[in-house]
C-alpha cells in the first residue's frame, strides 16, 4: 500500500488524516512528522493510529502533504527536501504560497496545491485543488480522491485558490459570526442566552440541510421564507440598507488581499 506523509499534525492535517481513516486508509500508512512538536504527533497516533516518523521520514511516501504554517515554510523544508524522493507527488495546503515556491523547495516532485477547510474532520468539507507546472492530470485526481475522502473537492486553476480561500477557505467563520450576532442580538432582546444559542446554532443547520437535500439554488430557498410585506420581507431589508452584500464583498476582498500578502 502506498504512503502519505504529513509535515505537521495541527488541525487541518489531522482533519485530512481523518478523512482518508474513516474511507479505508490504513493508520500504518500515514507518517507524521512534527519534530518541533512529538506531543502533537503522538494526539494525532492515538486517535489514528498513525506512525510518528522523523524527517527522513518522507523517503517512504509516494505522496507527502505540506501542512506547516505559510510563515514556519522557508525555515522548515530544508530538513525535508533531501529526502523527498524524485517523482514524490508533495501537496502544499499553506495559504499563500504558490507552487513556483515549493516547486523550487522540492525540485525533483511533483507539486499540487490545495485550499481546503477545516469542515474536511466532519466529512463537510470544501476544497479547490490546482496543479503545479510539473504535475499531470492523474496527480490533480489523486488530490481530489484524497480530500473528497472528507467532503468535495474540485480542480482549479492556481490563479483562483486566492478566490477559494475566500470562499470556501475562510467561509465557514463568515458563517459563524453570522450565527455568533444572531445569538447576542437575540439574547440583547431578552432571550435566555442558552436558548438563543440553541435556537441559533439549529437555524444554521438546518438552512445548511435544505440547501444540501433541495434542488435550488439559494435564492429560491430565501424567497420561500420571504413573504410580501412580512418580518422577513422587512429584517432582509434592513440588512440591505446596513450593506450586507458590499460587507461580504469587503470581507471576500480583504481574505484574497492578505492571501497575496502572504506569498510575498
Amino acid at each position: 500500500m502506498s504512503k502519505t506523509a504529513f509535515i505537521g499534525s495541527g488541525s487541518m492535517a489531522r482533519a485530512i488524516i481523518s478523512g482518508l481513516v474513516k474511507t479505508g486508509t490504513a493508520g500504518e500508512d500515514i507518517l507524521v512528522i512534527n519534530p518541533n512538536n512529538p506531543r502533537s504527533c503522538g494526539e494525532v497516533h492515538e486517535l489514528y493510529g498513525t506512525v510518528t516518523a522523523p524527517a527522513e521520514g518522507v523517503s517512504e511516501a509516494e505522496t507527502v502533504v505540506v501542512a506547516v504554517k505559510p510563515q514556519s515554510f522557508p525555515a522548515a523544508y530544508p530538513a525535508y527536501a533531501p529526502h523527498v524522493r524524485p517523482g514524490t507527488l508533495v501537496v502544499s495546503i499553506m495559504a499563500g504560497i504558490p507552487t513556483a515556491t515549493v516547486e523550487a523547495a522540492f525540485p525533483q516532485a511533483r507539486v499540487v496545491r490545495v485550499m481546503p477547510n477545516l469542515a474536511l474532520a466532519v466529512g463537510c468539507g470544501a476544497a479547490g485543488v490546482a496543479p503545479g507546472k510539473s504535475a499531470a492530470e492523474e496527480d490533480v485526481r489523486r488530490v481530489i480522491d484524497i480530500f473528497s475522502a472528507g467532503g468535495v473537492a474540485v480542480a482549479v486553476e492556481e490563479r483562483q485558490i486566492d478566490d477559494i480561500g475566500a470562499l470556501s477557505g475562510s467561509g465557514a467563520a463568515y458563517v459563524y459570526y453570522l450565527v455568533e450576532n444572531l445569538r447576542d442580538a437575540a439574547v440583547e432582546a431578552g432571550l435566555a442566552p442558552e436558548s438563543a444559542a440553541a435556537l441559533a446554532k439549529q437555524t444554521l443547520i438546518g438552512a445548511a440541510r435544505q440547501l444540501e437535500l433541495e434542488d435550488e439554488p439559494p435564492e429560491e430557498l430565501r424567497r420561500r421564507i420571504t413573504s410580501k410585506k412580512g418580518t422577513t420581507e422587512a429584517a432582509i431589508k434592513a440588512l440591505d440598507e446596513h450593506g450586507f452584500g458590499e460587507a461580504v464583498r469587503a470581507c471576500y476582498e480583504a481574505n484574497k488581499r492578505r492571501s497575496r500578502e502572504l506569498a510575498q
